[in-house]
């Protein structure tokens, strides 16, 4: 191949030079943007909510269900699943699910 040396071994020039700072610097921000977004993501509260794993037609799913209709599921719910009557109680429902 005619040339290959010394294309490989020619120093880089202004311009090769600047793009390569430029794409260095695309990369370094990006990774900036994606610290901080991953950062600030916060999880959702569960303050206030019932969340109760349960089996479903495809595998388990979870039901998470907040104020008013928290108070609701775990009074309708409570009384015909043992397990949804333990997770009210656990969670601050206890109020609402009728004693054994």
């Amino acid at each position: 191949m005619e040339g290959q040396w010394r294309r490989a071994n020619t120093p880089l020039g202004r311009r090769d030079k600047r793009l390569l700072a430029v794409a260095a610097l695309a990369v370094a921000v990006a990774a900036a943007v994606g610290g901080v977004y991953a950062a600030q993501s916060s999880s959702r509260s569960d303050a206030g909510c019932v969340v109760v794993s349960m089996p479903s037609t495809m595998g388990g799913a979870e039901v998470r269900n907040c104020g008013a209709a928290a108070h609701t599921f775990c009074r309708l719910q409570g009384r015909v699943d043992g397990a949804v009557a333990a997770a009210c109680r656990r969670q601050g429902f206890a109020a609402d699910v009728k004693q054994p």
